[in-house]
């Protein structure tokens, strides 16, 4: 077992809380010494800064999970890969309850491979299955995790 942290700050900064119209912004801390900035993901004029929401990590860290194990998986395998690009797309909705959740993430891998041994379509997919079976996070979503077209 494991265990992972984060700090998260949020300050009022002296606007006024009742009114609904304070500042969103906040800090999220790693432990490596990273600090990057989150919002929500409303529009303006809740959200005055680029910066991630919650939202769109979540659907980032689903995908930096199963492309860390799809790499794991293509070396064990002898493939070499030069670069993997994802643009996975989270999707909100309602569930039978009528509760708002993720619905589905997509995961839409473009994969660069180097060396001789090019994997075929049924290799790939293979190290797909084995990655998203082994994906913590994906594992952790109460929705689908699957790779688009």
């Amino acid at each position: 077992m494991s265990t992972h942290t984060a700090t998260i700050l949020w300050e009022r900064a002296g606007a006024v809380f009742t009114d609904g119209k304070y500042a969103r912004t906040h800090q999220a801390s790693f432990d490596g010494g990273v600090d990057i900035a989150v919002t929500t993901a409303l529009p303006l004029p809740s959200n005055t800064v680029p910066a991630a929401d919650p939202e769109e990590m979540v659907v980032a860290a689903t995908a930096s999970c199963h492309m860390m194990f799809f790499l794991a998986f293509a070396k064990q395998a002898g493939f070499i890969v030069d670069s993997y690009q994802d643009a996975p797309i989270g999707t909100l909705g309602k569930d039978d309850a009528g509760v708002e959740r993720f619905v589905e993430v997509v995961l839409n891998p473009k994969i660069s491979w180097g060396g001789d041994n090019i994997p075929g379509a049924a290799d790939i997919d293979l190290l797909h299955h084995k990655a998203h079976k082994a994906c913590y996070i994906g594992n952790s979503l109460a929705c689908p995790v699957r790779i688009g077209a």
